[in-house]
């Protein structure tokens, strides 16, 4: 399955960087259309969440460098049908973590 991987830096702490990105996953209208089954796990002592749903799964994990010095890794797979999405799914995760911490 092909992969698309987001990395971002943060200036939070691990534990807000861990709040900002757990309630975006959890509110994003958008991953429910493409996969209604869609469902993430969320667990707060590691700072990461898991999803899986019929089309696609997804991870998500905070990685702290320094105290206040986050970043955010989110790892996509997706089927084979979609591989010519990658880009675009690249391209919104990015925009997303982006738009999330300036």
């Amino acid at each position: 399955m092909p992969k698309v991987v987001v990395s971002h830096q943060t200036k939070k702490t691990a534990a807000e960087a861990y709040q900002v990105v757990s309630q975006l996953l959890r509110e994003d209208t958008e991953l429910k259309k493409l996969d209604p089954s869609f469902v993430f796990e969320f667990n707060e002592s590691l700072f990461s969440a898991e999803g899986k749903g019929k089309s696609f799964s997804a991870s998500m994990k905070i990685l702290q460098k320094d105290p206040d010095d986050a970043g955010v890794e989110i790892t996509v797979e997706l089927p084979f049908h979609l591989a010519l999405a990658k880009g675009m799914v690249q391209k919104a995760l990015k925009n997303k973590l982006e738009n999330m911490f300036s």
